[in-house]
């Protein structure tokens, strides 16, 4: 009975510290200086910019203005006015894009709209594609960066797509800002340093045209990015990390709102998880792909609440039965993976985000976890699979996460 348990609790340990190294060893190697992918001087590639909003006129005007200041030469902007109820196909008209207006009220959400968008552009296919969602803001040389990452490497690009909260004095919107710099910036920066597929992250995604234009977007799946990221590196082509492109989204104001965008996020990415990371390591080993085994790794890793809650909480209980067994190994094994990944955190903070998160903000963060524990039960429950529209303030939308300090120093 006793060796039952003891080879029990030595694997529960081993899966909950698993995640919690691969989290350690992705930040770690995220703080060494990015690869350089460096090509043969060429003209800027034929860019069309793909916009899917729904009921943005509010927000859509920033996104506009500053994709108009980034486009490339020759390059379009084409939004695709989902579904809408306001006047943001006039507006959209207003700023210089192309607009399709599309009407579908079964067939929602922006997997539906990026097919429509694509659609549109079979009479004059661009080189690249690039996307990026209507409440985001981009720098001066973020669309030629990805335009061109893309036409050099022939794979898709995620440029560093990072949120801000609209109000520095919420601590928890801050530290959510911060776990998806973890999610966004950390984690990939260290997957692409060895050229391992990275996850796409929604905002600031650049194509090669001919690699998405056959793609299946028109789905109802609630994180369409990420799916389309890992079949894309199933068919070999994992997408790459370009670190001098900045995307700034804002984080929503209202309660209600942030529940509700966090659940639709959490819920698509635990489900995306459980049904993909098996597959993906099945193949890897199958048919000898070591970057398929490095996705579903990555894919494997929880979102940073959960898992540190999942720790600690089973910490506490291998504590009790590891005293009563007399077996400190499993303690030990998840106590210090804990201080792996918590080593982790302090220097991803202290590299990206010390301009925005004050020390005093880690106060709340066992406050945070605690408000993301009812989403995470809900998934057990109830889980989300519809895509819902998010509420955005509208005087949100300018930048309010500092670029990091290395920003523009790594070459793509």
């Amino acid at each position: 009975m006793n060796t039952t348990l003891h080879i029990l609790l030595w694997i529960i340990a081993s899966v909950i510290a698993a995640p919690l190294i691969v989290l350690f060893v992705q930040c770690l190697l995220g703080m060494l200086p990015m690869r350089r992918r460096s090509g043969d001087a060429q003209a800027t590639p034929r860019t069309a910019v793909l916009v899917p909003a729904h009921n943005e006129e509010n927000v859509i005007p920033a996104t506009l203005d500053s994709l108009n200041q980034a486009l490339p030469a020759d390059g379009r902007i084409i939004v695709v006015a989902d579904n809408c109820s306001d006047r943001t196909a006039e507006v959209a008209r207003q700023h210089g894009a192309t607009v399709i207006e599309r009407h579908d009220t079964v067939n929602r959400g922006k997997g539906f709209a990026l097919a429509a968008g694509l659609a549109s552009m079979q009479a004059s296919p661009p080189d690249v594609v690039i996307i990026v969602d209507a409440d985001c803001t981009v720098t001066s040389t973020t669309l030629t960066d990805l335009a061109n990452s893309a036409q050099h490497t022939g794979r898709p690009v995620q440029g560093i797509y990072l949120l801000h909260p609209p109000d520095t004095s919420n601590t928890k919107a801050v530290v959510s800002a911060f776990a998806f710099m973890i999610k966004n910036q950390a984690r990939p920066r260290g997957m692409d340093l060895f050229n391992l597929p990275i996850p796409l992250t929604g905002s600031g995604m650049a194509f090669p045209y001919y690699l998405i234009k056959n793609a299946n977007l028109a789905t109802g799946n609630i994180v369409e990015d990420l799916a389309l990221g890992l079949e894309l590196a199933e068919q070999g082509h994992g997408p790459v990390l370009c670190d001098t492109a900045r995307i700034t989204g804002a984080l929503p104001s209202a309660g209600d709102d942030a529940v509700t965008q966090r659940t639709r996020w959490e819920h698509g990415y635990m489900s995306t998880l459980i049904t993909q990371t098996p597959k993906l390591l099945a193949k890897g080993v199958f048919k000898l792909r070591p970057s398929l085994i490095a996705a579903a790794i990555d894919l494997a890793v929880p979102p940073l609440s959960l898992l540190v809650a999942v720790a600690i909480a089973t910490l506490a209980a291998a504590s009790v039965i590891g005293w009563w067994l007399n077996l400190p190994g499993p303690v030990a094994l998840i106590g210090g993976s804990l201080v792996l990944a918590g080593i982790a955190l302090i220097l991803a903070w202290a590299r990206y985000a010390r301009a925005y998160l004050p020390i005093s903000a880690a106060l709340a963060i066992p406050g945070y976890i605690l408000w993301k524990l009812p989403i995470y039960l809900r998934f057990l429950i109830g889980r989300e699979k519809d895509w819902v529209r998010t509420g955005r303030d509208p005087a949100s939308t300018s930048p309010g996460i500092p670029a990091s300090p290395d920003n523009g120093t790594s070459e793509h």
